[in-house]
């Protein structure tokens, strides 16, 4: 699948909505190990909708992470997602890989709705053979604006952004290096956040849907503060079931409830693009679901897309095939902190040069 893929040891810095984090990986006899992983939490609003608010409250996180894992003015992989985000598999005439390059622009000017002066471009050759002199052509675009913001976001806290990703690739990325990808089988991968949710299908090895979804974790948070008229971090305290949260077993039956109900909507979009794919795709049952993301733990959402799927979903294990070493870092705590890993991981996985 290798999406834009390659090996390096780049700094992954995922700047999500709700939370930052940040991962190195080291390469050596074709296994990889991890370096350095740092999360932290962002205040609410800091980034909406895709786009940086509080351009202070991420550079100051930011540079705690960068101090906590050492990594000042390292070259560093972001990723971004959303509406600023146009993914399309295009079929085109076969060409070289210089041909399309001098193609690409005008090729994604009949797909993008923004000014094409507008937007970075890019595209990675799928199937350079699909059949009757045509090639499956993977073309990114990406507004120029929303990439500045993060790239600048990490330049004031000393980090050196060489690569720009899309979420959903970088996860995909990280799930190919921890599991297996039958070649005839047809996977989906949701990285759910706290704002989206970012849906990607592989079949015969090679990334064959994308979708995002604006909603995500932050909605069931919501939904808990305006029910028991509490504050965001009294809120998320009861999403997670912490137990000094939950003071009683009427207040966590009712959390349970608002839970299933927010997780059955979520899945509801998440069929609907499933379904999608399906209908409109050769050999397009989808097998097995696996998540990743900060909330992708909720169980309310394991249970409804089990139900509503039919088949079975795992939470991806980003550190799966990656050595850590014990002595240095917290092995409990690194696995409680897993979900949220995933797509940093995957960016730690790039390197410079790559299409971006």
């Amino acid at each position: 699948m290798r999406l834009f893929g390659g090996r390096g040891n780049l700094v992954g810095l995922d700047i999500g909505s709700s939370a930052v984090k940040l991962v190195r990986l080291r390469e050596a006899a074709g296994s990889w190990e991890l370096l350095a992983f740092s999360l932290g939490q962002l205040p609410p609003d800091a980034i909406v909708e895709g786009r940086v608010m509080n351009f202070t409250a991420v550079i100051e996180r930011i540079r705690e992470l960068v101090r906590e894992a050492g990594v000042g003015g390292v070259e560093t992989a972001l990723a971004i997602s959303g509406s600023s985000v146009i993914i399309k598999k295009l079929s085109l005439p076969e060409m070289t890989r210089a041909e399309l390059d001098e193609s690409i622009m005008w090729e994604a000017e009949q797909y993008i709705p923004f000014d094409i002066k507008d937007v970075n471009v890019d595209a990675q050759i799928l199937n350079p053979r699909a059949g009757q002199g045509q090639m499956d052509v993977l073309m990114v675009a990406a507004k120029k604006d929303v990439v500045s913001e993060y790239v600048s976001v990490a330049v004031e806290a000393g980090l050196r952004p060489v690569v720009v990703d899309v979420s959903i690739f970088a996860a995909l990325n990280m799930f190919e290096v921890n599991y297996s990808v039958p070649a005839d089988q047809t996977l989906a991968c949701l990285n759910v956040g706290a704002s989206s949710i970012n849906v990607g299908v592989l079949s015969g090895g090679m990334v064959a849907f994308t979708r995002d979804i604006a909603s995500g974790g932050a909605v069931l948070t919501a939904e808990i503060q305006k029910h028991f008229n509490v504050s965001y971090e009294e809120a998320e305290a009861f999403k997670t079931g912490a137990e000094s949260s939950l003071s009683s077993s009427t207040v966590a039956r009712e959390v349970a409830r608002i839970s299933e109900r927010v997780c059955d909507q979520m899945v509801t979009e998440v069929q609907r693009s499933l379904d999608f794919f399906v209908a409109t795709s050769i050999k397009a049952d989808i097998g097995r679901i696996f998540l990743t993301g900060g909330s992708a733990q909720l169980p309310a959402l394991i249970r409804a897309l089990e139900r509503r799927m039919e088949v079975p979903v795992e939470l991806v294990n980003p550190f799966r095939n990656i050595a850590v070493d014990a002595r240095r870092f917290d092995i409990d705590l690194l696995q409680r902190a897993a979900p949220v890993a995933g797509v940093a991981v995957g960016l730690a996985l790039r390197r410079f040069g790559d299409g971006a």
